[in-house]
Order: C-alpha cells, then structure tokens, then sequence
C-alpha cells in the first residue's frame, strides 16, 4: 500500500490506520486483491469518507461511484459486495474513531435494509405472495386432502 504512491498523505494516514489496528487489536496481516491488484485502502477509505461514510454508501448505492474511483473494471458483478465486505473489515472501526459518521447498529440496519430492499421487487413473472412451504402446492393440496381424510 505504501509503494502505490509517494503522497505523503497517504503515508501518514497509513501509518495512523495501521497504528489504530494495531491498538484495536485487529493487526492487519493480509492486505484484499480485487481484480487481481491490491485493493487501495488508502483510496477506498477516502472516497467512502468523501460520500459520508459507509452506512451513506450503502443506504445511497454508490458503489457504482466507488467502483469508478478505484479504477475497478465495470465487468466485476461483485463489487458493491466485495468493496463493503472489505471496507467492513479493514477500514469501518477506523472510520468510526475519525470520523464518528455512524456505529456499528447504523452498518447492521443499512445491510438489513439493503437485503430487505432487493426482495421487494421479484422478478416478472413470479408471484408477489410468499409461500412458507418449499413444497409445491399441488403437493400441499394432496397432503391437505390426507389429513382431511385422515388416511
């Protein structure tokens, strides 16, 4: 991460990051490859900081914009998932003891919103009711009829 840059900003803050870790006592010993290069933490942190903070990304869905920053390939399907599980990880602790955007209940109902939000619009085609059952309804009908029966 040093060597992606001689921006002694970037030097600063990776030492105090790397520090803050440290003190936590959550050491980074593995830095994340996306794309098959380094994922910037430096970078990552600062254009999520830039956008308010992860829990504004993610109730916003700028991954896309995040995405873009880091110079990450549009073809990468994962990469809101794999930028916020990393983010998560590496950098939300250090975000919370600069910055105090939001807290780790504020991340928790975010990603559950954001879970919720992708099951409400079901692909056309497919029925809107739910069905607690795996089982198909004509089996449930015949399983209805037995127990109405009692056979």
């Amino acid at each position: 991460l040093y060597d992606l840059s001689e921006d002694t900003s970037r030097k600063e803050w990776l030492n105090d990051w790397l520090q803050f870790m440290h003190k936590i006592g959550k050491p980074v010993t593995r830095i994340p490859i996306m794309a098959k290069q380094v994922l910037d933490l430096y970078e990552l942190y600062r254009l999520v900081v830039q956008h308010g903070g992860l829990v504004e990304v993610i109730n916003k869905k700028l991954w896309r914009e995040i995405t873009k920053g880091l110079n990450l390939p549009p073809s990468i399907t994962s990469a809101a998932f794999t930028l916020r599980t990393q983010y998560s990880k590496y950098l939300f602790d250090y975000e919370c003891h600069r910055h105090n955007f939001s807290n780790i209940a504020d991340l928790q109902a975010a990603v559950d919103g954001n879970k919720r939000e992708g099951r409400k619009n079901p692909l056309p085609g497919t029925s809107t009711t739910t069905n607690s059952s795996s089982t198909p309804p004509s089996i449930q009908k015949q399983e209805q009829n037995v127990k109405e029966n009692n056979f």
